[in-house]
């Protein structure tokens, strides 16, 4: 029986290798990757624009509300954020869907499915420690600090799903 899909969402401009080891890990798993970048993703990803979206098995565009992964009828193994910045961590935390990563997301956490957020900083704001704390009460939320390399930290994403 295959697994279900997996929900990966690059929410940041920077840290992004972590983003693409993930999406080169499942890949070469063979699992089934639903991927969506937001726009500051996409242009800093750069060349690797075009790679990242041939690994995935289906690729959805920011603004596409309607998309399947914004549907909590889509069943999926869980979603991965990575990486997540300050601004990505603050709209999840407080339900802001205005795009499809945050709405995506949102879902997850509507469906109780696990949640990972990559966090791109190692020493969180007040504000972000704030929304940390929020979501720390959530069942099935898990946030990880990306740091060092990343090839090894794809396997603290993958672990809670």
């Amino acid at each position: 029986m295959k697994a279900s899909p997996v929900v990966v969402g690059m929410a940041a401009d920077e840290a992004l290798a972590y983003g693409c080891c993930l999406v080169e890990a499942l890949h070469d798993a063979g699992d089934e990757i639903h991927l969506v970048m937001t726009r500051a993703a996409e242009r800093a990803l750069g060349p690797d624009l075009e790679r990242m979206r041939s690994l995935a098995s289906q690729v959805y565009a920011t603004g596409n509300q309607a998309a399947r992964i914004s549907s909590g009828s889509f069943l999926t193994r869980g979603m991965i954020v990575a990486p997540c910045d300050g601004a990505a961590l603050a709209a999840i935390s407080l339900g802001l869907a205005t795009n499809l990563v945050f709405r995506a997301a949102d879902v997850t956490l509507k469906e109780q499915r696990p949640l990972v957020l990559g966090l791109t900083t190692a020493r969180p704001s007040a504000l972000e420690r704030e929304h940390l704390a929020r979501l720390a009460e959530v069942p099935g939320l898990v946030a990880v600090v990306l740091e060092g390399p990343p090839d090894e930290a794809v396997y603290q994403l993958l672990d809670p799903l």
